[in-house]
C-alpha cells in the first residue's frame, strides 16, 4: 500500500513537472521547477530530477521530447514532425540575409571579438542594420572594450543564442573542418539548428578562418 502511495506520488509530480514546462514560455532550470513547485509542497530536486528522467522516457516513442539548453529545459517537437507543425502557423519564418548569418557565425566561433575582426574576416563592412537585428534578437552582446585605442566594444552570443539553437553550451557548436581551404557552412535559423553544409547553394563562406581566437590583449568589462 506504501509503494503504490509513493507511485501515485511520483506520477503527480511527473505531471506537475510536465504542465509547468508546456505552460513556461521560456526554459527552466531545475532551481526555477522547484522554486514554483515548492511553494506549495515540500519538493526535492533529487525527486524532481528523478521525474524529468521518468518523462524522458516517456517521450522515447512519442513526437515531444525534454531537451536542455542554456537557461534551462523545455518540452519541444521532436525534428521528424517539425515540418508539419509549420502548417499551422500563418506568420512566415524570418529569413536573414546571408551577410547576417555570415556576422552571426564568426562571432559564435571567434567570441569575443570586435566589428573590426568581423570585417577583417569577410573582407567587407559591417552594416549597422546587421548589428541591430542581432541585437534586436538579443543574439550577441557587449561583454566589455578591447583596451586599444577608440576602445572598440568587443561583442559575444548569448544564453538566448544557445537556446533557439537548441543548444546548452558553445561546445556544442559543430566542429569546423580542420583545413586551411575557405570554410563553408550555413546556419539554419529556419530549424533552429547550426549544421555545416557543403552542397548547398545557401552556404555561408568565410576565408582565412583560423581556430585560434583573435589576439584580444585587454578587455574591459562592461559594468553590470
Amino acid at each position: 500500500m506504501r509503494q503504490l502511495k509513493i507511485n501515485m506520488e511520483s506520477e503527480k509530480l511527473k505531471n506537475l513537472i510536465e504542465a509547468v514546462l508546456l505552460a513556461s514560455d521560456e526554459p527552466l532550470s531545475v532551481n526555477k521547477i522547484h522554486k514554483i513547485l515548492n511553494s506549495k509542497t515540500k519538493i526535492s530536486k533529487s525527486d524532481i530530477l528523478s521525474s524529468i528522467d521518468d518523462l524522458k522516457q516517456d517521450y522515447e516513442n512519442k513526437n515531444i521530447e525534454i531537451i536542455q539548453v542554456a537557461s534551462g529545459l523545455r518540452i519541444q517537437a521532436k525534428d521528424e514532425v517539425r515540418d508539419y507543425l509549420k502548417l499551422m502557423f500563418s506568420e512566415r519564418t524570418p529569413r536573414y540575409s546571408r551577410a547576417l548569418m555570415e556576422t552571426l557565425s564568426i562571432i559564435a566561433y571567434r567570441q569575443p571579438v570586435t566589428r573590426g575582426d568581423i570585417e577583417a574576416i569577410r573582407g567587407v563592412s559591417v552594416s549597422s542594420s546587421i548589428m541591430k537585428t542581432l541585437n534586436d534578437r538579443n543574439w550577441v552582446r557587449i561583454i566589455g572594450y578591447r583596451d586599444v585605442p577608440g576602445k572598440p566594444a568587443m561583442f559575444s552570443t548569448t544564453p538566448e543564442f544557445l537556446d533557439y539553437f537548441g543548444l546548452e553550451k558553445l561546445e556544442e557548436l559543430p566542429e569546423l573542418p580542420d583545413t586551411k581551404e575557405p570554410i563553408n557552412y550555413n546556419l539554419d535559423l529556419e530549424g533552429k539548428s547550426l549544421e555545416t553544409s557543403e552542397n548547398s547553394e545557401d552556404f555561408v563562406e568565410i576565408e582565412n578562418y583560423s581556430e585560434d581566437p583573435i589576439n584580444d590583449q585587454e578587455i574591459t568589462p562592461t559594468e553590470n
